[in-house]
């Protein structure tokens, strides 16, 4: 769970330097039991990443000699759910013979603090409801994040958020993801805090997952702990540019660990 505000390892086996020659920014690549065509790239930061614009200072080398490595596989963009709609609060996609589709639901709720609206999200078939769930109160932060089709199965990922109004009348939000497949919450299957950052990753389901207070990911459905303590993620305004950056073969991000703050692009590089 993570709050933002409205005002503006399977255990790491070995860890070692990524050694190269003249201006070739240093790296960690990270060894874990994976998938052998998938590779985790980790690069040390000195600080915090800046917010305005998007900047981070690595241990060793430069950030654009970093970002200039996988450029071309960042620019592969992923094929998007269908929105149908004005208010941009559905989504489609094809599984099999079948449309699927994720549609947004708002209802009015009145407390002692105001009206507010809460929201659902509900994924159909043919007209007919297969799966509906809570998403919490409506704001700027989307509820439904993505609707998927992948072999057999389909794949949604929703934010749950909570609005929080302080004694300052100052609005805060709790939220993390749930994510769903086949109408089965992964979450509560396998024991996840939050599970966010669903995409198909060279056709296979890739998500974030954070278990035990450390985050780590999930690959074509092998699941393995990169000991983060968080990544961010949801962001809204300014900090939305510090949210995992996806892409057809790959995933960018900044995850802390230990007090440290990490650049970190997991793919299949090719």
């Amino acid at each position: 769970m993570q709050r933002v505000y409205l005002r503006e390892f399977l255990s790491i086996a070995l860890l070692f330097p990524f050694l190269c020659l003249g201006s070739c920014s240093p790296k960690q690549t990270i060894q874990l039991n994976l998938p052998s065509e998938l590779s985790v790239e980790e690069y040390p930061l000195k600080n915090a990443p800046d917010l305005e614009p998007l900047t981070f200072l690595p241990m060793q080398g430069t950030q654009e000699e970093i970002l200039a490595k996988h450029q071309q596989e960042r620019g592969k963009s992923l094929p998007d759910s269908s929105f149908f709609d004005d208010a941009q609060s559905g989504m489609s996609v094809q599984l099999r013979n079948e449309k699927l589709v994720a549609l947004e639901s708002f209802t009015d709720t009145v407390t002692s603090q105001g009206t507010f609206q809460k929201v659902s999200v509900q994924v159909s078939r043919a007209g007919e409801i297969i799966f509906s769930i809570p998403a919490g109160d409506s704001s700027p932060i989307k509820p439904l994040r993505g609707l998927w089709a992948y072999s057999n199965h389909w794949a949604l990922e929703i934010a749950q958020v909570t609005q929080i109004i302080s004694s300052q009348n100052e609005i805060s939000l709790d939220s993390f993801g749930q994510i769903v497949v086949d109408g089965e919450i992964l979450n509560e299957r396998n024991g996840y805090e939050e599970a966010f950052g669903f995409q198909l990753m060279n056709g296979k389901p890739f998500y974030f997952f954070k278990q035990d207070g450390q985050i780590g990911i999930s690959y074509d459905n092998q699941e393995v702990s990169l000991g983060y303590a968080q990544v961010p993620h949801y962001e809204c305004c300014s900090a939305g540019v510090l949210n995992p950056k996806s892409a057809n073969n790959m995933v960018a991000f900044f995850g802390q660990r230990g007090g440290n703050w990490y650049y970190v692009e997991i793919g299949v590089f090719k």
